[in-house]
């Protein structure tokens, strides 16, 4: 099966400023993320998948929060089922293709808005399998 990377787009993006809490100096960020493939509702013969990546940050140092969807958009040569989306490419392969997009979007949009381009860490997607497949299994 041939598979390549058509498309990166953020689909909702929040950057509000907020209040330091007075214990947090010794804090200068949080982040958290997390992903997860998705097949489109309600189609057949199904060509197409995204990895929707979602990524919250809190600066305490610039007393801001920003929370990014942004998803990466994928073509297949053949059409797959609901069954793909457990496979290693899903879970592993295209997270890792499509996560430096997020990361240098999620960087600019800091810059471009005014603030510290901060850089995302490296993620290990191989380490995160076990746990996308346990939370697959629990949502069926």
């Amino acid at each position: 099966m041939k598979i390549k990377l058509v498309s990166t787009k953020a689909i909702n993006i929040v950057l509000i400023p907020c209040e330091v809490e007075e214990d947090s100096s010794d804090k200068e960020m949080e982040f958290s993320f997390d992903f997860n493939p998705h097949l489109p509702e309600n189609e057949t013969n199904i060509k197409t998948f995204i990895i929707a990546f979602l990524g919250e940050m809190k600066s305490y140092k610039e007393a801001f929060e920003c929370k990014v969807v942004f998803v990466a958009q994928f073509q297949t040569d053949e059409v797959i089922e609901r069954e793909f989306l457990k496979n290693k490419f899903a879970l592993i392969n295209a997270p890792a293709i499509g996560y430096p997009y997020f990361r240098a979007f999620f960087s600019n949009l800091l810059l471009n808005a005014g603030y510290e381009p901060y850089f995302l860490p490296t993620i290990n997607f191989v380490n995160l399998k076990e746990k996308k497949e346990k939370e697959l299994a629990e949502q069926e």
